[in-house]
């Protein structure tokens, strides 16, 4: 790094470590000729900690913080569930994000889309999600596709991508992604919400569950859970789950869902963790 950087200094997991604020990075890296993705991991090898990182530690370890930064993900859907995921993993450092969604937001989608606002209306979801998770965060490659996934493309959308993650609508898109996710053999987060409900599971490429474990032979919602709506803090806290739950498996941790079903009722505020 440019010894004439004023670099601060924090104790991080017993250590004394340089922190970097985003300017002096991005300075960095344009002078340097590299992407601010590639810079940042560049600079966490070295144990200079970007400044925006900080609140990461001690929650993991330098190590795991890398690891995030070198990571991908696959983020289908850009509504409720999936503007919650890109936020919180645009926000953690995931280095590169692969947007999918072939609709434009709408005036019902004001209620739960984090990524939607008045003046949002009418414009691409993929494109407005990733510009958002551009201005977020600066040091993540972000791409968007504003088509719809199914069975003749999913599996090229994932070429590359660490982990999918299902923030659909519908079953058929779901099934789709999933197959893609296996034939790839990388892990398939799947959520799901209806009204004050929402579900969670994780299929790792080996396991012997999916979704038909959940589904059964069924492709179509059901149309009584599209009566239910879908108020914005059920896809939150679905969707921040999900993050979550990325966040783990890209970071190097196990997941905590693997094979098992968490389902969470905002009526009574409980949750239920089923084995498969």
């Amino acid at each position: 790094m440019d010894p004439t950087f004023q670099l601060e200094e924090a104790q991080i997991q017993g250590k004394i470590l340089k922190v970097i604020d985003d300017a002096q990075l991005l300075d960095w890296a344009a002078r340097e000729r590299l992407s601010p993705r590639k810079a940042q991991v560049m600079a966490l090898g070295r144990e200079i900690i970007p400044a925006r990182y900080l609140k990461n530690f001690e929650a993991m370890s330098l190590g795991e913080q890398i690891r995030l930064c070198e990571g991908s993900a696959l983020v289908c859907g850009c509504g409720g569930l999936g503007g919650t995921i890109i936020q919180l993993l645009a926000r953690a450092g995931v280095g590169c994000l692969r947007l999918v969604d072939p609709d434009v937001f709408a005036p019902s989608n004001l209620n739960r889309q984090w990524m939607s606002d008045t003046k949002a209306l009418g414009q691409s979801k993929a494109e407005t999600a990733a510009e958002r998770a551009r201005t977020i965060n600066p040091f993540v490659d972000v791409e968007s596709h504003p088509v719809r996934l199914d069975e003749d493309n999913a599996f090229e959308l994932l070429a590359g991508m660490d982990i999918a993650v299902d923030a659909l609508d519908n079953l058929a898109a779901r099934f789709a992604l999933e197959e893609g996710a296996r034939r790839r053999s990388i892990p398939f987060l799947h959520g799901a919400v209806a009204g004050w409900w929402g579900q969670i599971s994780t299929f790792m490429p080996r396991s012997a569950y999916s979704l038909e474990t959940i589904y059964g032979l069924r492709r179509q919602r059901d149309p009584a859970e599209e009566a239910m709506g879908v108020p914005g803090p059920t896809a939150a806290v679905i969707g921040s789950l999900q993050a979550m739950e990325a966040m783990r498996i890209l970071a190097g941790k196990e997941p905590a869902w693997a094979d098992r079903l968490l389902y969470f009722d905002g009526e009574t505020g409980t949750t239920s963790l089923l084995p498969f």
